[in-house]
């Protein structure tokens, strides 16, 4: 059942991610790096601060620090310093890293190193997707009234996607079930934007990596069925 009309506003590629670093991670990371005295500072005057206290560190070991602070422990300290030697080589560890669940917050570090040390890390690069919704119904409408899904968004995205596309390639089974976990790392923010006020129309943001996201490049309009994930008692024939 056909539940929304979309068509593609804008693909661009960016170079960083909104909102991946608050102030607050900056001081926190500061203190990690033993500097003092950073309560009182803000704004461009923060970041310069950081920066300077990252380049005192050198490359590596500031690469460390950085991917520590973000990925806190949820990888071992001979993981953190794999992902440093992988960036320092030129690799696209946000895309390429064998841990998806990884990739936004390697994005996010590459992004801060890359501040800090222009001629060893890479420039990172993702993408951001602009689509314009039509419901078709009142279920798709329903679904423009709630914050946007990874699983939603995933599965709306593959409806404008070739078969032979990466997502589809990889992650059928979960597109086509009731369970799409994996969709939180695929679908690094999404967020509506542009209600109409009858509420059918609205403007949907994804933010993702190339490795996801350059299979919208040919897509212009498609319709979609895209729903978010389902329990796992739900009638099968409901609609």
């Amino acid at each position: 059942m056909k539940l929304f009309d979309v068509s593609v506003k804008g693909l661009k590629k960016i170079h960083d991610l909104p909102d991946s670093w608050s102030e607050t991670d900056y001081r926190d990371l500061l203190r990690d790096l033993e500097i003092d005295g950073v309560d009182d500072l803000g704004g461009s005057d923060l970041y310069d601060v950081l920066l300077m206290a990252l380049q005192d560190h050198g490359a590596e070991q500031a690469g460390e620090r950085v991917l520590a602070c973000q990925l806190q422990q949820r990888v071992s300290r001979g993981v953190r310093e794999n992902i440093v030697q992988d960036l320092l080589e030129g690799q696209r560890a946000w895309e390429e890293n064998s841990n998806i669940y990884l990739h936004a917050d390697i994005f996010a570090a590459s992004v801060l190193l890359y501040g800090a040390f222009p001629a060893d890390y890479p420039k990172p690069d993702m993408m951001r997707l602009d689509l314009h919704l039509w419901a078709a119904g009142s279920a798709g409408k329903s679904l423009l009234t709630e914050p946007p899904e990874p699983a939603f968004v995933a599965r709306m995205l593959a409806d404008g996607m070739s078969e032979k596309s990466i997502l589809e390639r990889l992650f059928g089974k979960q597109l086509a079930g009731r369970s799409f976990p994996e969709a939180e790392a695929i679908i690094w923010r999404a967020e509506f934007s542009e209600h109409s006020a009858d509420g059918i129309e609205a403007i949907l943001t994804v933010y993702s990596s190339r490795h996801w996201l350059q299979a919208m490049a040919e897509v212009d309009d498609f319709p979609s069925s895209a729903c978010g994930d389902r329990p796992e008692d739900e009638d099968e024939d409901e609609d």
